[in-house]
């Protein structure tokens, strides 16, 4: 049984974050709490736009320590690939951010008494889910500016969208109960354009290859020569033109993807129509709803926001 050290500091710190995550968290986060467990927390966060993560879904669990908020929370990052997508996200589960004390810091950057569980939630979509996440790993910032730096970046990106792609087919397939509606609802909303996207990138890199078989560029010159119009904008990381071997192997990946997608009822011809909502899909379940609340054997009182709109209910 969970006890905190100091009950009722712990309890009141507890309804103060929940009234601050009602109010601020930001769009592509959902949080969901439990009610008979309230040091325990799930969430989601969707890879930010303009980085190799993009329309990615990325799970973490968190529990307050006894000690809470002197203490900061226990986090666990949920993987559905093998090997690291990031230097700061491992497959075992380790999370490494300076305000849970599993990564250097200082100042502002570590966790004091006055930290909260949402400074860490922006920390992880903002600091870690990021455009070039090659130079996150420790030391590597010093190649940053060099053309080595730079063909390193797009490398390492080039793993992430692979792995990416890898992870999504996974999660789509066995979505986790406590966001399988939300997660549904992304894919149907997402998938399109995100396999349009990559099918695009793919497409020019392998034009370019056939065409300049002795030539290689650097990402950042290619977008200067580059003057063709495209359904997608090109990426503004380093990725394009991607490798020879990239490209085999995103379009292997790309065709299971889609086939996947098919196969839950995810159609990758067409864009979902505008006002898509959760409340269009047919998602089997043995919940009574009403409103925003939602009644389960167990009580899972939520805080989450899409596009600005913030639910607090239970789940």
């Amino acid at each position: 049984m969970f006890q905190p050290t100091d009950p009722p500091h712990f309890y009141r710190t507890v309804r103060k974050e929940m009234k601050l995550l009602t109010t601020s968290l930001p769009p592509g986060i959902w949080v969901r709490g439990y009610e008979d467990r309230m040091d325990l927390y799930s969430v989601m966060i969707r890879g930010p736009e303009r980085t190799p993560y993009e329309d990615g879904l990325f799970f973490f669990d968190f529990q307050l320590s006894a000690d809470y908020p002197r203490a900061p929370p226990l986090c666990h990052y949920v993987t559905y690939c093998s090997d690291k997508l990031n230097p700061n996200l491992y497959e075992d589960g380790k999370v490494c951010v300076s305000l849970l004390g599993t990564w250097s810091g200082k100042g502002t950057e570590v966790w004091t008494s006055q930290s909260n569980l949402l400074q860490v939630i922006i920390s992880i979509q903002g600091l870690i889910l990021v455009s070039e996440p090659y130079f996150n790993e420790a030391g590597y910032e010093r190649q940053k500016g060099t053309q080595q730096g730079r063909e390193n970046s797009r490398m390492y990106n080039e793993m992430v969208v692979l792995k990416l792609i890898q992870a999504m087919a996974k999660v789509i397939q066995a979505p986790p109960d406590i966001f399988k509606s939300e997660i549904i609802h992304h894919f149907h909303v997402k998938a399109f354009r995100q396999v349009q996207r990559l099918e695009c990138w793919l497409e020019i890199s392998e034009n370019y290859n056939i065409s300049h078989p002795l030539s290689p560029t650097t990402p950042t010159t290619f977008r200067e020569i580059h003057k063709t119009d495209t359904k997608v904008e090109l990426p503004e990381f380093p990725l394009i033109p991607a490798s020879k071997g990239f490209c085999i192997t995103l379009r292997k990946t790309l065709q299971q993807f889609k086939a996947i997608l098919e196969s839950v009822g995810v159609s990758t011809d067409h864009q979902a129509p505008p006002g898509f909502s959760i409340a269009d899909i047919k998602i089997p379940t043995t919940s009574m709803t009403t409103g925003n609340i939602e009644t389960r054997a167990t009580k899972v009182p939520s805080v989450e926001t899409e596009e600005g709109n913030i639910v607090d209910g239970n789940s």
